[in-house]
């Protein structure tokens, strides 16, 4: 038994209307994904990083010290200083793994190190990351926004929007997902705040780190 072919409209086939809307749709949001985002930080000149690093740690120093002392404190640090500590941080060589023996397991590559670039930027009570991200061929730009905060001693982060080149990601979709890859150990200690650290938010346009 023949099966009938697709219909057609004026001599031309519907199923083709179809699939050229399709590959014009997929077009469009690959398109979206590897374009280039606005940025929502510059980057520093190598001197200014410098200086704003060595603050970044003066404070948190300060912070530690305080808790020895047994006093209450709390600093405050802006994006700026944020983005030098990052900046500072990957022109510094990464530790030398030492050679596996022939009976163990090597270890899993850090999906970290695929990021390439970090950026930060504080808005009100808000924090925004925009990261690349090196993929075979390409750089994806994945621009987020959240609330940072502090539970039972680590470090929590809820999106609240999300993008992948200038494409809106659905949060409801992909905040989920985040949550239980925060609640695997091996990422859970990753967020484990220091002993001295009770508390962590935004705002002001400023992250807040408050001492025990």
């Amino acid at each position: 038994m023949d099966i009938d072919a697709p219909p057609k409209a004026g001599g031309f086939s519907l199923w083709k209307i179809f699939r050229l809307i399709i590959l014009a749709g997929l077009v469009v949001v690959l398109g979206l994904m590897v374009q280039r985002p606005e940025r929502i930080a510059p980057t520093l000149p190598a001197a200014v990083a410098k200086q704003r690093n060595n603050e970044f740690q003066a404070k948190l120093d300060e912070l530690e010290r305080a808790h020895g002392r047994g006093e209450t404190a709390e600093a405050r640090f802006t994006a700026e200083e944020l983005n030098a500590a990052f900046q500072q941080s990957q022109t510094t060589p990464a530790p030398t793994e030492p050679p596996v023996a022939g009976n163990q397991t090597p270890a899993q590559p850090d999906p970290a190190n695929d990021i390439t670039t970090t950026e930060i930027a504080f808005v009100g009570d808000h924090a925004n990351g925009q990261f690349v991200v090196h993929a075979p061929g390409k750089d994806l730009y994945l621009t987020v926004s959240g609330k940072i905060g502090a539970v039972d001693g680590y470090a929590t982060f809820e999106f609240t929007e999300a993008k992948v080149g200038d494409m809106p990601v659905p949060v409801s979709i992909l905040n989920p997902k985040l949550q239980a890859k925060l609640q695997e150990p091996e990422t859970r200690q990753k967020l484990k705040l220091p002993d001295y650290v009770s508390a962590l938010r935004v705002e002001n346009g400023q992250l807040v780190i408050v001492e025990k």
